[in-house]
């Protein structure tokens, strides 16, 4: 079963900085946090909020109309939320993570009891404490291990708000090996989406799922080399 993809649409990446950052990693955090609350039989695919410069206050109205004990068109919840008053560029990271917090506790309190498996405090719970969390993962992108040179490596992706990092983890001692990082960390759901791995010498290339995208390859011996010097 597909995960439900939690999203949302800001607009101006110039007037919410980062923007495109905490979505990603809230996109991914919220999966293990709330989807295997909600209830999978209203043919969820999609939970989202839209930012508005105009609304003085969140939809809610609009939210009810459209979901409230009633089937899930196409398989979208959306609900339209007001920023009019927000100066998100002026906000701590703290600040960020309240403001976006909060809108998915408006959307998520304003479903009815049909959207969820347990009692929807737990889901409101769920947020409060990915509210307090430092917001960082990190994914194992393939469970097959990579053997170079006697020593078996992992390859993850450690993801941040301000930054993600593509990197072999040496099972030996743990010690890291940055193979690329990303500062723009909304660019890994495409550019870093890998389906598989192949060595050749000191050559290690990923290949993209994304067709159109070429394999990223690195040299091995220069970043072991170079790190463990």
């Amino acid at each position: 079963m597909r995960n439900i993809w939690f999203t949302f649409d800001a607009g101006s990446s110039e007037k919410y900085n980062q923007i495109g950052n905490y979505r990603t990693l809230l996109e991914i955090l919220m999966i293990s946090a709330i989807q295997d609350k909600l209830n999978r039989e209203k043919k969820i695919s999609k939970v989202m909020f839209c930012f508005s410069d105009k609304l003085e206050s969140d939809n809610i109205e609009n939210l009810k109309k459209n979901y409230y004990q009633k089937k899930v068109w196409e398989g979208l919840v959306n609900l339209d939320v007001s920023a009019k008053h927000i100066d998100w560029n002026a906000l701590s990271d703290q600040g960020k993570k309240d403001f976006l917090i909060e809108k998915w506790k408006v959307l998520f309190n304003n479903l009815s009891d049909d959207y969820f498996l347990v009692d929807k405090s737990e889901v409101i719970n769920s947020l409060e404490e990915l509210r307090k969390e430092e917001w960082k993962y990190t994914s194992l992108l393939f469970k097959k291990k990579l053997k170079y040179n006697k020593e078996t490596y992992s390859i993850v992706m450690d993801t941040s708000v301000e930054i993600a990092k593509l990197a072999l983890v040496r099972e030996s001692d743990g010690n890291w090996f940055i193979l690329k990082e990303y500062e723009e960390v909304w660019k890994i759901m495409m550019d870093a989406n890998f389906k598989n791995f192949k060595l050749e010498g000191d050559t290690l290339t990923l290949e993209n799922k994304t067709f159109f995208l070429p394999p990223e390859q690195f040299d091995l011996k220069e970043i072991i080399n170079n790190i463990t010097k």
